[in-house]
């Protein structure tokens, strides 16, 4: 009974028995994965560089259009226009062209 049971036993340990682990091998493997990205990285960039250098990507493209103006010309417009009636009612009343009420006086 006990040569059957060791028998069994030693049936289902190689059935059931692993690979041993050997780190080198997974050592290999690693370097074999970095390598790959590795080389897909820079030919990526290899690609991007003569993309840019043959202006078919990030271009820049320049707009033919007028000086950006610093300020708001239809506001400034409006300013002088408000300080020109301003100076003009001043010149009225230092002239005296205009007389004015004194409201004390009624």
């Amino acid at each position: 009974m006990k040569e059957s049971l060791t028998k069994i036993e030693n049936k289902l340990k190689k059935i059931f028995s692993f690979k041993r682990m050997n780190p080198h091998i997974y050592w290999r493997n690693l370097l074999y994965v970095f390598f790959v990205i590795i080389i897909i990285l820079i030919s990526f960039s290899v690609y991007i560089l003569f993309e840019i250098k043959n202006q078919q990507i990030f271009q820049i493209t320049q707009k033919s259009t007028e000086a950006p103006s610093l300020m708001n010309e239809k506001l400034f417009d409006k300013v002088t226009k408000s300080f020109d009636s301003k100076a003009a009612i001043e010149k009225g009343v230092v002239d005296g062209i205009t007389i004015y009420k004194d409201p004390s006086l009624k």
